[in-house]
């Protein structure tokens, strides 16, 4: 029989480890879940093949369960949902003066200005990347096999749509991301990498230590899926989107530059700058990945909380920010493919609530 721990609330700078057996389950009474609506999300959630459920309010931890021999140590590999810190690494380099979202990127990545060889590069802007929208090819397994992914992503890809017309979602815009800030670093004279950056301007101010990242043979970091990472220290980030960039008095990111990033200004409602949002219309990897006609949610969730942001990786590994109630909810699993659906999900947590 599983054993229930009611716990008052917990910082998420400096919570204690709890002992997190597959059997540890910790909540508390005065969260905006009812104790029905945690323990069912957790059970669909591990049912589904899942190794924790974390969630915070108001930056505080107020449900953790580990599932499927799983503990608080365990850290799985998000996949996608990686892609969700460049978002604020854009934002970041945009308030620092590394790149304008209006800037060409063949103004860094000047081997795109030859359009004999590059036809249509030439005019991709930043902006165009963050929204999933450059028009560059997509592939996936090439990607995968590539020795140097930053040169594969400037020399390989190809243009099938007018930039800022079609969402296509990939790996492409981030690798070309990659290699776009790696080069601004490298102007500025910086010994930092893309990677290296994010750590050391946002990981480390806000005490985030990832377990693992992948990289390509040339030594680059695996920009769109590499991190692997426990649920307690994937929740730091969560909350430092919350709090709009602020962080132990430091206000890291101007607020209004973090804000952008999660409004719709490409083609696709359901994304903003390199995050997935529950916008009405918008829709996931493809149209056909939308909410049902008549919903009052997106396609993240169907019956509202218009507002959640969403970080989205393989296997469902899953972080929403809830803005209008300050939540942070986490879902990871250590398998690749599951039955799990983000709104089955989420109306169990929310149903009351929406």
């Amino acid at each position: 029989m599983k054993n229930y721990v009611i716990l008052f609330l917990i910082n998420i700078v400096f919570a204690p480890a709890c002992t997190g057996s597959d059997d540890d389950l910790l909540t508390d009474s005065s969260s905006i879940f009812s104790e029905s609506q945690l323990l069912n999300a957790a059970n669909y959630a591990k049912e589904n093949g899942g190794s924790a459920v974390l969630i915070a309010e108001n930056g505080e931890i107020i449900f953790e369960d580990y599932q499927n021999g799983a503990d608080q140590y365990t850290a799985p590999h998000i996949y996608s949902a990686t892609k969700f810190f460049w978002a604020s690494v854009a934002a970041l380099a945009k308030q620092q003066n590394l790149i304008n979202y209006e800037e060409l990127v063949a103004n860094t990545i000047t081997e795109w200005q030859d359009a004999t060889i590059h036809p249509g590069k030439d005019q991709i802007k930043i902006k165009d990347l963050l929204t999933l929208s450059s028009g560059l090819s997509q592939n996936f397994i090439a990607f995968s096999n590539a020795d140097n992914t930053y040169q594969y992503a400037i020399d390989e890809l190809s243009m099938v749509n007018t930039p800022g017309t079609k969402f296509s979602y990939g790996p492409s815009n981030y690798y070309v991301f990659g290699a776009l800030l790696d080069k601004k670093l490298k102007e500025q004279h910086s010994s930092l990498n893309p990677l290296t950056y994010l750590e050391t301007e946002i990981f480390e101010k806000i005490g985030l230590t990832y377990e693992s990242w992948t990289h390509d043979l040339s030594g680059n970091p695996n920009i769109p899926n590499g991190c692997s990472l426990t649920p307690r220290n994937w929740l730091k980030y969560g909350q430092f989107i919350l709090n709009k960039g602020f962080w132990n008095n430091e206000q890291i990111i101007q607020s209004d530059l973090l804000a952008e990033q999660f409004v719709a200004t490409g083609p696709n409602p359901g994304h903003g700058n390199f995050a997935w949002l529950n916008r009405k219309e918008g829709y996931g990897f493809n149209t056909n990945d939308m909410a049902p006609s008549g919903s009052t949610g997106g396609f993240i969730y169907h019956h509202g909380f218009v507002e959640i942001i969403g970080g989205l990786g393989a296997g469902k590994n899953r972080m929403y920010l809830i803005p209008s109630l300050n939540v942070v909810i986490i879902r990871q699993t250590l398998q690749e493919n599951d039955n799990f659906e983000d709104s089955e999900f989420l109306e169990i947590l929310l149903g009351d609530l929406d």
